[in-house]
């Protein structure tokens, strides 16, 4: 047992001594590697480099996949952030439009003096079978809107109202046979019936105008007055064909509505 401990000790103090040769040959105050430095460091340096390599580049995919998340996380945030923008400015847009159209009517109201006295009402509902037949607005019978009475805009003649009910009316639209106006030529006083035209959806036309009559392409029409409902002076439209009737005796002409009709918002009701 005794040689057994005296083994030890020896092996002990080998290696210790050996650590202190290690030591002393791989000090850093030496100018020059000893043999076993240079051959433990050329053996290591591959390895160190295919680590420190891997290393460097798995650190950089886990940096860039963290930077590629953080990238989709913000463009997700900027999609979301431009599209409240732009719905933004549609609303804004249509509002500044909404404002222009009233500005327009007021202008027009303020222009006809002490003559009429107006409600402004908006369009909220047509009439799906027939398009350029009636419409429906937001005011009625509270709003002082009785049967009769006639629609216009700032552009000219839309209609007269034909239903009311406590807070909405009914209009049916000069575009309808049944919305007869007496019209006027502008520039030469020729009288004449203004209607629907059957043969052209979304015109007029005004009938029974002798054929020496001095009608012509671009000339306009408006209201006559005759028949105790719509008032004088009141713009329809522009003529935009003139057409000699089948038994030749008489013509008509083709009018444009000044009113745009398909864009119809905001109207003035004369009560």
């Amino acid at each position: 047992m005794f040689p057994r401990r005296r083994y030890s000790l020896f092996l002990w103090m080998l290696l210790g001594g050996l650590a202190l040769f290690l030591m002393g040959a791989t000090g850093w105050r030496r100018d020059s590697l000893g043999f076993l430095e240079i051959a433990f460091r050329e053996g290591l340096a591959p390895v160190q480099k295919v680590v420190a390599t891997v290393g460097s580049r798995a650190y950089g995919w886990i940096e860039g996949l963290k930077s590629w998340r953080g990238l989709q996380e913000e463009n997700r945030a900027l999609k979301r952030e431009l599209e409240r923008l732009q719905a933004l400015n549609i609303q804004l847009e249509e509002h500044r439009l909404e404002n222009q159209r009233l500005k327009e009517l007021l202008h027009f109201a303020e222009t006809q003096g002490s003559d009429f006295r107006f409600v402004a009402a908006r369009v909220i509902g047509r009439n799906p079978t027939n398009w350029y037949s009636t419409l429906t607005l937001d005011k009625g019978e509270r709003q002082g809107i009785k049967r009769g009475q006639v629609v216009i805009t700032s552009k000219g003649l839309v209609g007269r109202v034909v239903k009311v009910s406590p807070n909405t009316a009914e209009v049916l639209l000069i575009t309808d046979r049944e919305c007869a106006v007496g019209g006027l030529i502008l520039e030469n006083r020729t009288p004449g019936v203004v209607e629907g035209s059957p043969e052209f959806k979304g015109y007029l036309q005004m009938i029974h105008i002798p054929k020496e009559a001095p009608a012509e392409e671009n000339q306009r029409v408006i209201t006559s007055g005759l028949g105790g409902v719509f008032p004088k002076g009141i713009p329809i439209g522009v003529i935009v064909r003139i057409v000699t009737e089948p038994d030749g005796l008489m013509k008509k002409a083709i009018i444009a509505p000044f009113v745009d009709f398909d864009r119809l918002e905001e109207v003035l009701v004369i009560i």
